[in-house]
């Protein structure tokens, strides 16, 4: 449904030095709806006199060339350096004249309806077939999970549709986490992970000073940088800071406007979810699918390659695991967390590399099985065949009369070696008979 247009007031801006004069170019942005943008590119001059000045305007990195649809007379062009397109031309104006350019382009900073329709089937599918039937349990925590920060970014959009500033800094700080969410949605690994409990969250206090030093009010700008691995729900106490985005840095900052009286300092605590710790049940994790390709392959081709991995996936582990033992400063801790982060990715990766082999033993398994069968089945063969002639409904003639000869040639022999043998023996019986009888001895 479409969102109806709003009027910019705030705007984000730079300065190009041109001539003697300054032309001021403001990024200044008001959708017409949920589809296209447009950027208004304002040249001023604030001279006494006519001037020629050369425009230049960096547009946004995430546009393609088919998402720029009107440019408003300015030329356009890619600077492979920054990886972005740009706007520019020669624009002639009168003493103390602005001209404004509307560029006219896609929006490329929402969640759409569809892409949220999207994930949520892809979540439901992994629930129904991957995780319910593993754990119910298990699987309600983690897909409440994965539709609550859903949730969370597509109300972080309606309420930053004020602003478009602030709705493009909201959709650059969760374009990787939509692309988290839909990998999750059918991950294996992630449906039989364990969810752990709903403990409270450690908080961990970032501290920001400022001091006017003048004799003066001042108004000030806070832009205080936050650590690459923060998101806006991170900071759970904000002190009316806002949570901004810094394309550039792609960093999310602090920032908030006020006045200082002369020599007034203030001093502020920014509560930050410690998400610098690799959570024990991960740990666990990876330890439990270590053990079980290990216990599988015991004794197999693979044992040796097996152990060596599992002794280094369970050495990254401990060292994980003794060097978030020890308390440190926040940096300190921050910086811990980054090295451990990187033990943790090489152990997760050799665990992968471990069910590769266990899928591999397992298809070299399946195969031998296979081959097994066709060796009893080849040796079967010679009988099948005799099966088949011998059995088989359908004679040919041909093959009917060439076994009748051959058992009549059987039998004709049978019966001619029969027939010798009885005549030898009855000869033998004659000869016997035919002996002349004892002379008889006179008295």
């Amino acid at each position: 449904m479409p969102i109806p247009a709003y009027q910019i007031s705030n705007k984000i801006g730079r300065n190009l030095t041109v001539c003697a004069a300054a032309t001021i170019i403001l990024l200044g942005a008001m959708p017409c709806a949920f589809a296209d943008i447009y950027i208004n590119v304002v040249a001023v001059n604030g001279a006494d006199s006519p001037k020629t000045s050369s425009l230049k305007f960096d547009l946004p990195g995430e546009l393609s060339a088919e998402d720029i649809l009107d440019t408003n007379g300015l030329s356009v062009d890619y600077n492979v350096d920054d990886a972005n397109y740009f706007v520019y031309g020669d624009v002639d104006l009168k003493a103390k004249e602005s001209k404004t350019f509307r560029i006219h382009v896609k929006d490329k900073w929402t969640v759409t309806p569809d892409q949220v329709t999207g994930l949520q089937k892809q979540i439901e599918e992994g629930y129904e077939k991957l995780g319910k039937a593993h754990d119910p349990l298990k699987a309600d925590i983690l897909k409440d999970r994965l539709e609550k920060k859903i949730d969370y970014i597509v109300n972080l959009q309606t309420t930053s549709s004020d602003s478009i500033d602030k709705r493009i800094d909201a959709y650059r700080q969760y374009a990787k986490e939509l692309k988290r969410i839909q990998n999750d949605a059918l991950n294996v690994s992630y449906w039989r992970s364990d969810p752990g409990q709903n403990e409270t969250p450690k908080l961990i206090h970032l501290t920001i000073e400022v001091q006017n030093t003048t004799k003066v009010m001042k108004p000030f700008k806070h832009k205080d940088y936050l650590p690459q691995e923060v998101k806006p729900e991170d900071v759970v106490e904000a002190e009316d800071f806002e949570v901004r985005y810094d394309p550039v840095k792609q960093l999310s900052f602090l920032f908030k406007e006020e006045d200082l009286a002369p020599g007034e300092k203030k001093k502020y605590s920014i509560g930050i979810i410690d998400i610098w710790t690799v959570d024990q049940k991960d740990l666990d994790y990876l330890r439990a699918r270590t053990k079980y390709v290990s216990d599988f392959l015991k004794g197999s081709n693979f044992e040796e390659s097996v152990k060596f991995l599992a002794d280094r996936i369970n050495g990254n582990l401990d060292e994980i695991e003794a060097s978030q033992a020890v308390q440190r400063p926040v940096m300190e801790h921050i910086s811990a967390f980054r090295g451990n982060k990187i033990k943790y990715n090489d152990a997760e990766r050799d665990v992968e590399i471990l069910e590769k082999l266990l899928a591999a033993f397992r298809e070299d398994l399946e195969k031998s099985k296979v081959e097994n069968i066709l060796r009893k089945i080849k040796s079967l063969k010679s009988v099948a065949d005799v099966s088949k002639v011998m059995f088989s409904k359908k004679f040919e003639s041909s093959t009917a009369w060439s076994y009748i000869q051959w058992i009549l040639i059987f039998v004709g022999g049978l019966t001619f070696i029969n027939f010798i043998v009885w005549l030898l023996r009855a000869k033998d019986k004659t000869i016997k008979n035919e002996k002349p009888p004892e002379e008889v001895k006179k008295t």
